[in-house]
């Protein structure tokens, strides 16, 4: 998987989650001649499908929902129509959504009124976050262009998101071990070098190397996936997401105009979010929690109001004197100079604030400021943020519709510095300058995948927390032991493969996702392991029993592993020593008796058995001894076929042998019994403990393949070790 991919992936839990909680309806609405709702009987409008060309803007804010749509026209963003509703309740706090169903509900409202002014059936939105815990990371790559023609559009863009992708790396790497995850929601491009040298735009040229200097910014989590819940329950896709800092700057600090040092605040009413211009570019961002929202509470205290009436009282400027009712419902009027005297100090709070995360963010004061948004229609704002600066009071604006730079207003109203954002985000949207998230789906379930690189259907499944085993799956271990002296060898069953599809067509791991893809995945299944029970070679272990001179001894099919006595349902592992034999006459039994039997009679019921006797279960059997004179038929039959431990080969002491290419010295065996490979087994330095994927082991005597009992001699070279996987 690319580096960090997983980073760029993001769940869709919560969002599955919240859409249990409440649903926007679909249906659409629309708008008869007469206006409202379509008239009794009249046939309601059908509505066009949203096209390429139509950009919706939707500003999530904190008091109100905005929308717009727009098209380019050369150079200019012309507005179509706009639509804004504000929230009831206090839906959102300091630019972080609260109650995501209640913000749905309103944004749903908007753009229900948007179609029907419209007859657009809108699918897609731009959409831009207020900087709630802001992080940004100023970083610079270069490139080798030596093999490129030219540069193209497409080249510079891979360049930025390269770049982008470092900026991430740096910050999860500075942020360690928090348990939460930073997204990359804009950047801006401070400088491209071609050759070392400063180049306004590297399209078109040829070079040795060029290099890109950028300031992303990140936004946690939880921010993005909140608007993107909103938006997934007012059943839009996003087309693109900015930082709302960007888009102001967007549209009233365009490229052109950022050599000089300009601060833009963007006061709305839960944040304030801060971009700094200048030499060409912009080179900072910050964000404050303080915003419009302090003014209100202040209100609030003051008057003991609502937070809806102190809005409203905040918005009175210019009526001469305000009328409120306070929460104990008596009637009150104050002088407005009165009142917004009253809110002096939170003014000053507010502008503090501002004016130090300009110095913090800038290094010093700016050239000028640009005050947008809602919060900044406050009387004596901007004259508090010039003193607080020590800049002419000249040099503080705030931006409204004038302050716009090539827009087309149409026959909208827009008029206040609140338009600032969502102007900017349509802006935004119509450069390419968002970023914007791919949806898929993964086994009925949503996954947004971040466009900043090529995510294969691998990165996928792993981020989703597959494992190897479930991709590739892995053949059963093989099973490896020897039977009665003899090696045996099963082969463990091969894996089933996975299987993966991408909207119905057989795809690979390596197949690149796209928006809207539908991929089903079933994973590999493991073969299973060779599995041999002591039953599989020696049936139905089924031990009986004689006593002889009153001693216990089992006879029939006797199995052991490792020299101990096992049941016929024991699985046989891997190196085990297996052997099993048939005791069915007393010859037989004899060879196992744990004394000499060949100086024995054996009787049962005072009669003499021969060695051929079959033996019942509980037979009771004596034994005498034999006279030594004895050499009739009967005792020559007895003894017949019995070994004869005079024949075993002497082991020299000193045996030595090369194993694994080491010299090593056998100790002599008990009774002089001849050395065996298997005593090897334990010298030699090989983990039995996890072996390869393979299972396979080399066991070789002098080159050939050796068997666990095959007899050594003086000076063997022996090999054990695992096969290469």
């Amino acid at each position: 998987m690319p580096v960090d991919a997983k980073k760029n992936i993001i769940s869709d839990n919560k969002t599955e989650n919240i859409n249990a909680a409440a649903k926007i309806s679909a249906k659409n609405k629309t708008v008869s001649k007469h206006g409202g709702r379509p008239a009794a009987g009249s046939k309601p409008a059908k509505l066009r499908p949203q096209e390429e060309k139509d950009i919706f803007a939707l500003d999530i804010g904190t008091r109100n929902v905005v929308g717009i749509i727009g098209h380019m026209s050369d150079y200019t963003f012309c507005i179509d129509y706009t639509a804004a509703v504000p929230h009831k309740q206090r839906a959102m706090i300091d630019g972080q959504i609260e109650d995501i169903s209640e913000v749905a509900r309103v944004a749903g409202m908007v753009k229900e009124k948007l179609e029907e002014k419209s007859g657009i059936k809108l699918s897609r939105a731009a959409i831009a976050a207020a900087g709630r815990a802001l992080r940004t990371r100023r970083t610079q790559m270069s490139f080798n262009i030596e093999d490129k023609e030219t540069i193209t559009a497409d080249d510079i863009k891979t360049f930025e998101l390269e770049c982008s992708i470092k900026a991430q790396e740096e910050l999860d790497a500075e942020k360690g071990d928090q348990a939460f995850s930073f997204y990359c929601v804009g950047h801006t491009v401070i400088r491209y070098l071609l050759d070392d040298y400063q180049i306004s735009s590297l399209a078109g040229h040829k070079g040795k190397r060029a290099a890109v200097e950028l300031i992303a910014a990140f936004l946690p989590e939880t921010v993005v996936e909140s608007l993107y819940a909103v938006t997934d329950m007012t059943g839009l896709d996003v087309s693109s997401l900015t930082l709302e800092p960007i888009a102001a700057m967007n549209v009233i600090i365009p490229p052109n105009i950022r050599l000089i040092n300009i601060a833009l605040a963007d006061i709305g009413a839960g944040t304030s979010d801060i971009a700094i211009s200048q030499n060409g570019s912009i080179v900072a961002y910050a964000m404050s929690t303080v915003a419009g929202d302090e003014i209100t509470e202040e209100i609030v205290k003051n008057y003991i109001v609502d937070f809806q009436t102190a809005e409203k009282m905040k918005l009175s400027s210019g009526k001469g004197t305000i009328s409120y009712k306070d929460i104990l419902g008596f009637e009150h009027s104050i002088e407005e100079k009165e009142f917004f005297d009253s809110l002096i100090p939170a003014v000053e709070t507010l502008a503090d604030d501002i004016s130090e995360h300009i110095i913090a963010a800038n290094g010093q004061a700016p050239a000028a400021v640009f005050l947008v948004g809602g919060g900044s229609l406050v009387p004596g704002l901007a004259q508090a943020v010039a003193e607080k600066l020590g800049i002419p009071q000249s040099r503080v604006a705030i931006g409204g519709r004038e302050a716009m730079k090539n827009i087309s207003f149409g026959k909208s109203r827009i008029t206040g510095p609140e338009y600032v954002t969502p102007v900017g985000i349509g802006v935004t949207a119509a450069k390419n300058g968002g970023y914007d998230f791919s949806v898929i789906t993964l086994n009925g379930k949503k996954i947004r995948i971040f466009d900043t690189r090529t995510v294969r259907i691998l990165d996928l499944l792993m981020s989703e927390g597959y494992k190897t085993s479930h991709i590739i799956g892995h053949t059963g271990r093989s099973l490896t032991f020897t039977l009665n002296g003899e090696k045996q060898f099963f082969k463990g069953e091969p894996s089933t493969a996975a299987e993966v599809t991408v909207n119905g067509e057989a795809a690979s791991l390596e197949t690149t996702v796209r928006q809207g893809d539908i991929i089903e995945f079933r994973p590999a299944v493991n073969g299973k392991n060779a599995e041999v029970r002591i039953s599989d070679i020696a049936g139905d272990v089924a031990v009986r029993k004689v006593f002889i001179d009153g001693t216990e001894y089992p006879f029939g099919a006797i199995a052991a592993v490792n020299d101990r006595r096992i049941t016929s349902d024991r699985m046989i592992q891997n190196f085990d020593n297996v052997t099993v034999s048939e005791i069915e006459t007393l010859g037989e039994l004899m060879e196992t008796l744990p004394f000499d039997t060949s100086r024995l009679d054996f009787y049962k019921s005072g009669k003499l058995l021969s060695i051929d006797h079959i033996l019942r279960d509980n037979d009771d059997i004596i034994t005498a001894d034999k006279p030594a004179a004895r050499s009739d038929e009967t005792s020559s039959k007895l003894i017949s076929g019995l070994p004869d431990s005079r024949n075993s080969e002497n082991t020299p002491e000193g045996f030595r042998v090369t194993l694994n290419g080491k010299s090593i010295i056998l100790e002599p065996r008990p009774n002089d019994l001849p050395h065996e490979f298997i005593e090897l087994m334990a010298l030699a330095d090989i983990d039995l403990d996890s072996p390869p994927k393979s299972g396979d082991m080399i066991l070789t005597v002098n080159g050939k393949e050796a068997g666990f009992m095959d007899v050594l001699h003086e000076g063997d070279d022996a090999v054990i070790k695992w096969a290469e996987a």
